[in-house]
């Protein structure tokens, strides 16, 4: 249908009149449209070593934060193998939380390959969490070849003992407040939230494995020392002769003998990515109770934060000591 020439002038004229304050209504929704689509606060994009320190991330950091981890629950921390993709969020990130103490220097290669210099050694964004750790065995001798998988600096496994949690939040926290000191109140908070429910749970925990002060486990890594120390338990040995080097039948045999010299009923535990096949055959031959705990959040079903995964580690042992 054509329209008379003055209809078309018409009608040229109200969209003169009318497109202008169409196209500001338009504008005006669409910002506020992306208003709303943005968060309050712009995420601090953190990158951790392991899901442990991954989750006092977020506890410290609360809902102002993006967390990620690079090492998975069910992964031995000595063996990771970054991959491109970490590397890229690593270039991406404004935090990097690390272990520390030689055990995670595959984090020193992503570093390296990402070169953010927000995050590397002396940047705002870096920060080691083994800071301010009061480190157990440290090696006094000269460590060669035939050592094992020893750490220079000391067992590398501090998180393990609970109360380090309060260690690894501060210098968290600390990193968090050099890249947003703005925020540096409302992370302050959630620290103090954090260790508060820590301190709780640390008195139920050491109510529950109380009765079992002086008892003895063997694990297949050395990796428990800070947990043994802190609920006053004993490490009797480890299926590993060294850090690293699988056992031998007459370190089996020399554990065996010692699990039978006891006069108390020894629990045999470890992480569930060690190989239980030695540890099965100790259990059998000994009488020697085996469960597996988690040594990382995540690493059973139900172990989902730092809270839950020693009272997953807590409740696996006092049952292993009860057992008759």
């Amino acid at each position: 249908m054509r329209f008379p020439a003055e209809m078309n002038q018409r009608k040229v004229h109200i969209m003169k009149t009318l497109l202008p304050r169409e196209a500001v209504a338009l504008v005006t929704i669409a910002l506020a449209a992306c208003t709303l689509a943005l968060p309050a606060h712009a995420a601090i994009t953190v990158v951790a070593a392991t899901p442990d320190l991954a989750d006092i991330a977020k506890q410290v950091g609360g809902d102002r934060v993006s967390v990620s981890t690079i090492a998975q629950a069910n992964q031995d921390l000595h063996m990771i193998d970054p991959r491109p993709s970490d590397v890229l969020r690593i270039k991406r990130a404004d935090l990097v939380v690390r272990i520390g103490m030689d055990l995670d220097l595959w984090m020193d290669a992503l570093l390296n390959a990402a070169g953010n210099a927000r995050v590397n050694r002396g940047g705002p964004g870096y920060v080691d969490c083994s800071v301010g750790i009061h480190k157990l065995e440290v090696p006094k001798e000269q460590i060669t070849g035939a050592s094992g998988d020893i750490h220079v600096y000391g067992n590398p496994h501090y998180w393990l003992d609970p109360l380090n949690g309060e260690v690894i939040s501060a210098n968290i926290l600390a990193g968090l407040k050099r890249v947003s000191p703005t925020n540096a109140d409302y992370f302050e908070q959630n620290r103090k939230a954090f260790v508060a429910h820590l301190r709780a749970a640390m008195r139920r925990w050491q109510e529950r494995l109380a009765p079992y002060r002086g008892r003895k486990i063997v694990t297949y890594h050395d990796g428990w020392p800070y947990f043994a120390h802190r609920f006053s338990l004993q490490v009797l040995g480890c299926i590993e002769p060294k850090p690293g080097i699988p056992p031998s039948a007459s370190h089996i045999a020399s554990l065996i003998a010692q699990i039978e010299a006891e006069k108390q009923p020894v629990v045999i535990a470890d992480a569930p990515y060690y190989p239980d096949k030695a540890a099965k055959i100790i259990a059998a031959r000994t009488g020697a109770r085996f469960v597996v705990i988690p040594s990382s959040v995540g690493g059973v079903k139900g172990a989902d934060d730092y809270i839950a995964l020693f009272d997953h580690i807590v409740d696996a042992l006092a049952k292993g000591f009860a057992a008759k």
